[in-house]
C-alpha cells in the first residue's frame, strides 16, 4: 500500500510539472509570436492585408452555416486531437505536444500583436471575439492533452513515471491514460460546439464597431 502510494504522489508530481512545462512552452511561443509580428509588422501585416478592412468587411456579414462550420471545426480539432495521440504511441508523441503548443503560442501572439498595432484598444477586442469563449474549453484541454500525451510516451518507451512496471501494472496505467485522452477528446468536442454555435455571433457583434 505504502509503495502504491508513493508512486501515485510521484507520478502527481511528474504530471504537475510536465503540465508547467508545457504551459511555458505555450506562453514562450505566445510572446515569440507577439515579438515577431512587432518587429517584422511591415512585412508580415501591412504587406499581407492580415487583419485589414477587406479582411474583415465580409465577415460582418456573414450568416455561417452552424451545422457545416461545426463539422469543420470538429475535423480540424479532433482530428489535431488524433494525431497527437496516435504519436503519443511513438517515440515523438512528446516532440509532437511540445511543438503543438508552440504553434499554438505563436498563432495567438501573432494574432494578438496584430490586431493591437492595427486597430489599438479596438484590436483588444477583435481579440477576444476570435477566440472567446471557445478557448477557455480549448486551451486547458489541448494542455491536459498534451500532457497525457507526453505521459504515455515515457510510460511505454522511458519509462519516465516509476523506473519500471510489472506486466498488469503497466496495462492498468495504459487504459488509464487513455481514458483521460478520452476525456480531453469529449471536451475539445464541447469546445467546437462553443467555436461553432456561440463564438460567430460574439464576432459579428464586435466587428460592427470595425
Amino acid at each position: 500500500m505504502n509503495v502504491n502510494w508513493l508512486r501515485q504522489k510521484r507520478m502527481e508530481t511528474e504530471e504537475a510539472q510536465q503540465m508547467a512545462k508545457l504551459l511555458y512552452t505555450l506562453l514562450f511561443g505566445f510572446f515569440a509570436g507577439a515579438l515577431g509580428m512587432i518587429l517584422k509588422q511591415e512585412n508580415l501585416l501591412y504587406n499581407t492585408g492580415f487583419l485589414d478592412g477587406y479582411t474583415l468587411g465580409p465577415i460582418k456579414y456573414l450568416e455561417p452555416d452552424t451545422g457545416k462550420l461545426l463539422v469543420t471545426v470538429v475535423m480540424q480539432r479532433i482530428g489535431v486531437a488524433v494525431l497527437l495521440v496516435i504519436l503519443s504511441t511513438t517515440y515523438l508523441g512528446s516532440v509532437a505536444a511540445y511543438l503543438y503548443q508552440l504553434w499554438s503560442g505563436l498563432a495567438a501572439g501573432v494574432l494578438a500583436a496584430g490586431s493591437v498595432i492595427r486597430y489599438g484598444i479596438k484590436g483588444i477586442l477583435l481579440v477576444a471575439g476570435s477566440l472567446l469563449p471557445q478557448q477557455l474549453i480549448l486551451i486547458p484541454a489541448f494542455l491536459l492533452l498534451s500532457m497525457k500525451c507526453c505521459e504515455l510516451c515515457r510510460i511505454m518507451y522511458f519509462r519516465g513515471i516509476s523506473g519500471g512496471f510489472s506486466g498488469r501494472d503497466r496495462g492498468r496505467v495504459l487504459v488509464k491514460e487513455g481514458t483521460y485522452m478520452a476525456g480531453c477528446i469529449i471536451l475539445i468536442t464541447a469546445g467546437c460546439f462553443v467555436e461553432a454555435y456561440i463564438n460567430p455571433g460574439i464576432l459579428k457583434f464586435i466587428l460592427r464597431l470595425f
